[in-house]
């Protein structure tokens, strides 16, 4: 672009690339801090009362052009539910979850969320109707920069499902994925009522 031997079309292609890379660079930036900060328990947790169902609904609301470009209709099941927890660590974890399930799915695919409680725990199930993985993938899913194959690689860092992990479990909570190749993958999560990493 500096040397201005471009003509119009590459200029806008050249450009695009950057904004692009740009942005990809800022994600893994950011995700990378935040990694180190939880890896280092430097991270300042801020617990407080959050309505679960409030914020995946947020979360829905923010990709819903993303949801109409690929026609992908979304349903779900989310009565209140109000737990303690560090709101901008689980804002995360819904968003990662949910861009994965956007990204990964099919064109005029699916996606089912269900949050529920019971008297010891709370469980999050995110569903989608996507490309799945195989059984060596879901082994892998939660290792730091897994990339499950060239179809996965635009965009992503590696990074994501790491996060999720790391936050639920500094919540004393599990996550499971369940995939299989072409049958889409599910996501469950469960954090328990009384937490006593919390508390401690």
């Amino acid at each position: 672009l500096l040397s201005q031997k471009v003509n119009d079309r590459e200029f806008r292609e050249y450009l695009q690339v950057i904004d692009y890379e740009s942005k990809r660079l800022s994600n893994l930036t950011k995700q990378l801090l935040l990694l180190t900060s939880l890896d280092q328990k430097a991270y300042p947790m801020i617990i407080s009362e959050v309505q679960l169902n409030e914020q995946i609904k947020q979360t829905i609301r923010r990709y819903q052009w993303r949801l109409q470009e690929k026609e992908i209709e979304v349903s779900y099941k989310l009565p209140t539910v109000i737990m303690k927890v560090d709101a901008e660590l689980m804002s995360n974890v819904w968003d990662n979850l949910i861009t994965n399930a956007i990204k990964y799915n099919a064109h005029g695919g699916s996606i089912w969320i269900c949050l529920s409680r019971s008297e010891s725990c709370v469980e999050i199930i995110v569903k989608d109707t996507g490309i799945g993985m195989s059984e060596e993938a879901v082994t892998q899913v939660f290792d730091r920069f897994y990339r499950v194959d060239s179809s996965r690689k635009s965009g992503g860092t590696g990074l994501g499902l790491s996060i999720v992990k790391q936050i639920i479990d500094l919540h004393g909570g599990e996550i499971k994925v369940d995939s299989k190749v072409g049958n889409g993958t599910t996501f469950t999560i469960i954090l328990p009522e009384i937490n006593k990493k919390l508390e401690e």
